[in-house]
């Protein structure tokens, strides 16, 4: 019995031996896309050649290069920006003269006198608000927003540039976000000042 066993199993070994060998895995050399793999990176064709990468990059900015170069032959040349001063006495010269003087007698009509500003700082006393622990006169922005549109009245629109939220904004405010009057009526003094000394200089030259 233990003849016949054991010669069973030996039989059952040789058969599985023999179907192993049959399903046996064939080398990675063997195989058809492991060499086409091995080709391809082997040729720098792959994703990890730098050389490629580099000459791809090269190739790319030659590309831009060139076309910015053809743009610009068809641009043709840069026009000129400057041009000379007219000759003092000629008619582009007087014309040009007599331009500035309208547009900035314009201007000038457009701001302030000292019967305006005279005005403005009664229309700002007559609407503030009296601060009581400092005693200085104040206005928060519905306060200004109606002098705006008292000044407006009686001065005229050139007036009406002041009031802008902007120009609020730039006023340094206390708690209950009010404002000081007095910056902001020397704010609007300077502003005059300085355009009237830019028109004196302007006629001037």
């Amino acid at each position: 019995m233990s003849t016949a066993s054991g010669d069973g199993t030996d039989a059952g070994g040789d058969e599985a031996s023999s179907a192993a060998a049959g399903r046996r895995i064939p080398p990675a050399s063997s195989m058809s896309w492991v060499r086409n793999l091995r080709r391809f990176v082997g040729m720098g064709a792959g994703l990890g050649s730098e050389a490629l990468m580099e000459l791809e990059t090269k190739r790319i900015l030659l590309e831009i290069f060139k076309e910015r170069q053809r743009k610009s032959a068809e641009a043709g040349s840069i026009p000129s920006f400057y041009k000379k001063k007219p000759e003092e006495g000629s008619i582009s010269s007087r014309v040009q003269r007599l331009a500035k003087y309208r547009f900035l007698k314009k201007q000038s009509e457009m701001l302030l006198n000292a019967d305006d500003l005279d005005a403005m700082w009664v229309c700002l006393r007559e609407n503030c608000v009296i601060d009581d622990a400092t005693g200085a006169e104040k206005m928060n922005y519905e306060d200004f927003c109606h002098i705006a549109t008292v000044c407006t009245e009686q001065i005229g629109q050139k007036c009406k540039r002041f009031f802008s939220p902007s120009n609020f904004m730039k006023f340094e405010k206390d708690d209950s976000g009010r404002i000081a009057i007095l910056p902001f009526y020397l704010y609007v003094m300077r502003t005059v000042s300085y355009f009237l000394r830019e028109r004196a200089v302007k006629l001037a030259s």
